[in-house]
């Protein structure tokens, strides 16, 4: 499966990345940030992605340090193409198999059915708790929002961070054989 990693040091697809919005800011630089995912992880939210069309799939990326080891599916409670709302039980079964296998949350992830892969004024307003309190520190701070994008074909896989005052960071994505 072609998919397009905005940014990606190891490109997936021979077609060439769509140019960042000019709304989003680059990564901050320091190298070490780059989100490297192995290519099953990206597949499988991939795959979601599509399972769940018409609407937008949602789910947690689990890391042992900083690799990514797991994908985990979170029902979209909005069921809508436009929105997600994650499924509170689900995330705190999630944070409670985190506490009990020192595992970290990665990423936060969900699709965009027609739109970029890049975070919606509603996402980033949902970033925050409560939502829209966007001068406080965002719900996960040190968490990947990746946003997968059906908009085109392969689907663009790209990784932002949320910052206070709803600043967006891209990070650029590195797939990775695994």
């Amino acid at each position: 499966m072609a998919t397009r990693c905005h940014g990606s040091a190891a490109p997936t697809s021979s077609t060439p990345p769509r140019p960042p919005p000019e709304s989003v800011s680059g990564s901050t630089g320091d190298g070490d940030r780059m989100p490297r995912i192995p290519r099953s992880i990206a597949e499988e939210m991939v795959a979601h992605a599509r399972e769940d069309l018409p609407n937008e799939a949602c789910g947690m990326v689990h890391a042992n340090g900083s690799e990514p080891i797991a994908v985990h599916r979170v029902r979209n409670l909005a069921e809508s193409p436009y929105r997600y709302e994650m499924d509170p039980l689900r995330m705190m079964q999630l944070e409670e198999r985190r506490d009990e296998t020192g595992e970290r949350l990665f990423a936060i992830y969900h699709s965009h059915v027609a739109s970029e892969a890049r975070p919606s004024p509603t996402d980033v307003r949902m970033a925050f708790f409560p939502p829209g309190e966007i001068e406080l520190e965002p719900m996960f701070p040190q968490t990947y929002y990746i946003l997968v994008s059906l908009a085109h074909d392969p689907p663009d896989v790209r990784a932002f961070f949320i910052r206070t005052g709803g600043h967006i960071e891209e990070e650029p994505v590195e797939v990775v054989e695994g």
